[in-house]
């Protein structure tokens, strides 16, 4: 066969493939800055780190409209460290999320795959510094990972009506080997996982745009049975230009030893245009605990943790934003059931541990890009 006529039959398979597919969209972003950091205790340490303002990540996305109003979604995303060009998430290739799904503008849309907790949501769109590694809210959520992300997971997104919108999920354990460590503090000791549960209901409307989410996950042990259950009621309002965001969340740990493990939290953040380019972010945070050890369910003396956020940032484009941030956390009698790495996961990372009574600081400056 002629060659002309073998390309040109290529290129109509290529054609007629691109016509199926509506788009298929690379994203991320590049998120890094220059710290200054000190946990009492400690000497001061100065170092290059990730995510300050975002955590780095790049994926794609894709569409196909199916007709009748039907069309099949799908989402694959890394995460990397920019400082180190280390891939996160313990390695994974695509650790953020990786999920495919069948969509209908009228039915909703159902989702396969590695995802966000319904919670996420809630808790994201309710701190007004978008999960920085600086914030509060970014806190608490770290301190129970199952909040985040969640392997084997079936989720169902409502379509929106009247502003409402929500979804619900579950996600099989597989009795996969569970075990605590700097990353898991909410897991009490080795085992394996439980079915875990999710729900999220939002409103957006105008300025408001408000929501509550709910968590259930557990562990199977030696010991008997450990169930985690959290959830976060959470709203941002905007005023012109300004916006004022808050949340309050609640986690408990129910051991085997029949006691209850439990984690209070708040935060109140504004955000204001200062001028052009410049705006400004302030946060305050508190977390009280019950007076029992996480782990144990042991009776301790009722901690307290409270999280300062400050700073501001400033746009150079669309896609192009430098940022400065100020945090500091005191600890008062070993907040978060004296698990001190939680309160410190965000900008001090997973294996920092924050002295009963002490405290901690960070100041940061930095530069992310999105693409």
């Amino acid at each position: 066969m002629n060659k002309s006529v073998l390309s040109a039959a290529a290129l109509a398979a290529c054609a007629g493939a691109a016509s199926a597919q509506t788009g298929v969209t690379l994203f991320g972003l590049v998120d890094a800055y220059v710290e200054s950091a000190r946990i009492s205790g400690r000497e001061t340490v100065n170092r290059v780190s990730s995510g300050g303002s975002a955590a780095s990540r790049w994926g794609l996305r894709g569409r196909e409209d199916l007709g009748g109003g039907l069309s099949g979604n799908f989402v694959i995303e890394n995460g990397f460290a920019p400082d180190t060009g280390m891939a996160l998430q313990g390695g994974r290739l695509f650790g953020r999320q990786a999920w495919v799904g069948l969509a209908s503008a009228t039915a909703g849309e159902i989702r396969l795959g590695r995802q966000y907790a319904p919670m996420h949501f809630s808790m994201q769109s309710s701190d007004i510094d978008a999960f920085s590694a600086f914030s509060p809210v970014f806190a608490m959520y770290l301190s129970n990972g199952e909040q985040s992300r969640q392997d084997n997971q079936v989720s169902y997104w409502t379509p929106k009506l009247g502003g409402f919108s929500g979804a619900v999920s579950v996600a099989a354990g597989e009795g996969a080997a569970v075990a605590p460590g700097p990353t898991t503090g909410w897991i009490p000791a080795a085992g394996t996982a439980k079915r875990s549960l999710g729900a999220l209901l939002r409103y957006q409307a105008g300025a408001l745009d408000a929501s509550a989410g709910f968590h259930q996950g557990g562990q199977r042990l030696a010991a008997g049975e450990a169930q985690q259950r959290a959830f976060n009621l959470g709203a941002t309002y905007r005023f012109g230009s300004a916006q004022l965001g808050g949340n309050y969340w609640e986690h408990r740990n129910e051991l085997p030893t029949a006691t209850t493990a439990r984690t209070r939290g708040f935060a109140l953040g504004v955000r204001v245009p200062v001028a052009g380019a410049l705006s400004v972010v302030a946060q305050v945070g508190q977390v009280r605990d019950n007076g029992r050890a996480y782990a144990t369910g042991a009776v301790k003396a009722d901690g307290r943790t409270t999280h300062v956020n400050v700073g501001a940032n400033y746009t150079l484009s669309k896609r192009t934003e430098l940022y400065l941030r100020y945090a500091r956390v005191e600890d008062r009698d070993a907040g978060y059931n004296g698990r001190a790495t939680a309160a410190l996961f965000g900008a001090f990372g997973a294996n920092n541990a924050l002295p009963v009574s002490g405290s901690a600081r960070t100041l940061g400056v930095g530069l992310r890009h999105s693409f």
